[in-house]
């Protein structure tokens, strides 16, 4: 096609702006992506291997150059998930996580279920079913909460103090993500309220 024949050109993260003009012009909706439900239902009764506790997976860190530092958090950061009774904790970072899974396990005797058989960079289909797969993702905001939410899946996001424009301003919800709630900093850096009100929603949920 010739440039002649464009009328309008414009970057594709732009296209919000242009197809969402305002909250009305968001449909109603739970999800928009589907996981395998095969895969999705192997998953989960491999992990559930008849434990009735609520199965939350973890997500804290971003590989972002250029601001995921001030959205990362430490996996040690969400310690206090050991102390909270009636619940599974599932790896769903991404990356070599092997070394603060062992910390973890370590400081805290609760061990992180990691599953070799994921690859969530390289089988985004396979990753797709896993956090399909699980009662609560409980993540900062990187590709893990873009998928969670897409999926329908409820979705604890943490959020740094200037997050990404796609979460918006002092929202607890999101427009995109409908299963999606928002924990935001009240100072740059500091987490503290966030990971107390986490802790709070998820004691409350298993109570």
């Amino acid at each position: 096609m010739s440039s002649g024949a464009i009328d309008y050109q414009t970057p594709s993260g732009e296209l919000g702006r242009w197809l969402r003009r305002d909250l009305a012009a968001f449909p109603i909706r739970s999800s928009y992506l589907k996981a395998d439900p095969g895969r999705q239902a192997a998953i989960r009764k491999k992990y559930r291997n008849g434990n009735p506790a609520l199965m939350v997976g973890v997500s804290w860190s971003s590989i972002n150059a250029d601001i995921g530092g001030e959205k990362s958090l430490s996996l040690m950061d969400l310690r206090f998930l050991a102390e909270i009774p009636g619940i599974r904790l599932v790896d769903l970072q991404y990356g070599d996580t092997a070394d603060e899974l062992r910390i973890f396990e370590e400081a805290t005797g609760t061990a992180i279920l990691h599953d070799d058989e994921i690859d969530q960079i390289a089988d985004l289909d396979g990753f797709a079913a896993q956090v399909a797969a699980l009662d609560l993702v409980v993540t900062i905001s990187n590709t893990t909460a873009h998928l969670a939410g897409a999926l329908g899946v409820d979705t604890f996001v943490m959020l740094n103090t200037v997050p990404l424009s796609c979460w918006l301003g002092e929202r607890e919800d999101s427009p995109w993500y409908p299963s999606a709630r928002l924990f935001r900093q009240g100072a740059p850096g500091d987490w503290s309220g966030v990971l107390a009100a986490v802790e709070s929603q998820i004691r409350e949920r298993v109570a």
